[in-house]
C-alpha cells in the first residue's frame, strides 16, 4: 500500500517536479560546517541531494542516500552535470536501517529535515552514529516542535516535529556528545510573504 511517507509516495512526488527542494544547501549546513576539511560525508535522508553536492563541490567524498529512488537518480544526474560524480555515491536507503549505507566509516554525518517520528527517528540517528569514524562529527536540522505554533511549514503532525528532548535523548543513547542543540529562526519567501520557520539545529560529535 502506497501511504504519505512511503517510498513510493516521494517517487511520485520527486517525478512530478524538476526540484522539489532548494538547489542551494541548507543555511544552517553551510553556517556551522563550512570550516570541516574535506572529508567523507554522509548524507541520510538527502533527497535530491543538494547538501552533498554543495559538500562534494568543496572536495569532500559524499554519499547522498534516500528511500527514494527517483531522488537519488535526480541526484547522480546533477552530480553529473555539475562534473562532479567520481565523488558522488548515491544509495537508495531507508535511513532507519543501519546495516544499509555504503561509505563507512565517515567523517561527517548530516541529516536535514528527516521529519519522521520519534523512534524511527532515534533509529536514524542510531545510523549516523554508527556510520561515523571515532570523533566524527553529527550534524542535524529539523522542523521544530515549536514551529508548529510559533512558525510557518513543515509537517502538522506534532510527533513529526522533533523536541529538543527527543534529540538529546536519541544522541545520548548512541554515545555521541552534543556540541550544540538550539532552537534557530529561518526566513524564507512563500508565495508573495516572507515567513518564519523554528528550526531545531544539533551538532554532535561521536566519541574518540
Amino acid at each position: 500500500m502506497t501511504t504519505r511517507n512511503s517510498p513510493e509516495a516521494w517517487d511520485q512526488r520527486y517525478a512530478e517536479s524538476e526540484m522539489v527542494w532548494s538547489l542551494e544547501p541548507n543555511e544552517f549546513v553551510v553556517e556551522y560546517l563550512s570550516d570541516l576539511p574535506a572529508g567523507k560525508m554522509l548524507d541520510l535522508g538527502g533527497g535530491e541531494g543538494r547538501n552533498a553536492l554543495w559538500f562534494a563541490s568543496r572536495g569532500w567524498h559524499v554519499e547522498n542516500s534516500d528511500f527514494s529512488a527517483v531522488a537519488v537518480t535526480k541526484f547522480l544526474q546533477r552530480a553529473e552535470r555539475e562534473g562532479l560524480l567520481e565523488l558522488c555515491t548515491g544509495t537508495t536507503v531507508d535511513a532507519t536501517h543501519p546495516e544499509s549505507c555504503v561509505t563507512k566509516p565517515v567523517d561527517l554525518a548530516v541529516m536535514a529535515y528527516l521529519q519522521i517520528p520519534a523512534a524511527d527517528l532515534a533509529a536514524a540517528i542510531a545510523t549516523a552514529a554508527h556510520s561515523l569514524r571515532p570523533g566524527g562529527t553529527f550534524f542535524g536540522v529539523w522542523h521544530a516542535r515549536e514551529n508548529l505554533e510559533y512558525g510557518f511549514g513543515g509537517p502538522p503532525s506534532p510527533e513529526l516535529n522533533p523536541t529538543q528532548d527527543e534529540l538529546r535523548a536519541a544522541c545520548e543513547a548512541v554515545g555521541m556528545n552534543i556540541e550544540t542543540l538550539t532552537l534557530r529562526e529561518r526566513y524564507f519567501v512563500s508565495g508573495d510573504q516572507q515567513r518564519k520557520a523554528i528550526d531545531a539545529v544539533l551538532l554532535a560529535t561521536a566519541a574518540a
